[in-house]
């Protein structure tokens, strides 16, 4: 299949288990998404996003569980879901924590802390979606390179 502007959007959505792996497992799905969809180009910058996205979910639901005392429930799962549609492409992370995620201040040593800064570089727009029980983060990144690429 084969996504172009204007044609009907192509969606898949996966739910994994809130674990470190989880990330890992993000950037196959988004993978095989886009290769199925012919859309291989977005893949480096999809799976970055992704896997940023997926990260920091992964971390907000383990601090939202252990504040409930729930820490490792079965019940602690991440809902990923790839579309395509018009010009971008939508990433979006679903979790348990209604924490929203902010840009972090780090200095040049630290060793994590900058995802957001990476999602932010690489996408047209970001942010996130409050629910009833947690929220939705979402990033775009364009179908077609912008001018200069």
């Amino acid at each position: 299949m084969t996504t172009e502007p204007n044609a009907v959007p192509c969606v898949e959505r996966i739910k994994v288990g809130a674990v470190p792996s989880a990330a890992a497992m993000a950037r196959i799905f988004v993978r095989q998404a886009l290769r199925t969809w012919n859309l291989d180009r977005l893949g480096d910058d999809a799976e970055l996003v992704v896997s940023e996205l997926v990260t920091n979910a992964v971390k907000a639901t383990e601090a939202a569980s252990s504040a409930l005392g729930m820490y490792g429930m079965a019940a602690d799962m991440v809902v990923i879901e790839i579309a395509a549609h018009d010009d971008t492409l939508r990433i979006a992370v679903e979790d348990s924590s209604r924490q929203r995620p902010a840009l972090q201040v780090v200095d040049g040593d630290a060793e994590g802390g900058r995802g957001l800064f990476l999602v932010e570089a690489l996408c047209i727009r970001w942010d996130a979606l409050l629910l009833d029980n947690g929220k939705v983060t979402w990033a775009e990144l364009p179908l077609t390179p912008g001018p200069g690429a």
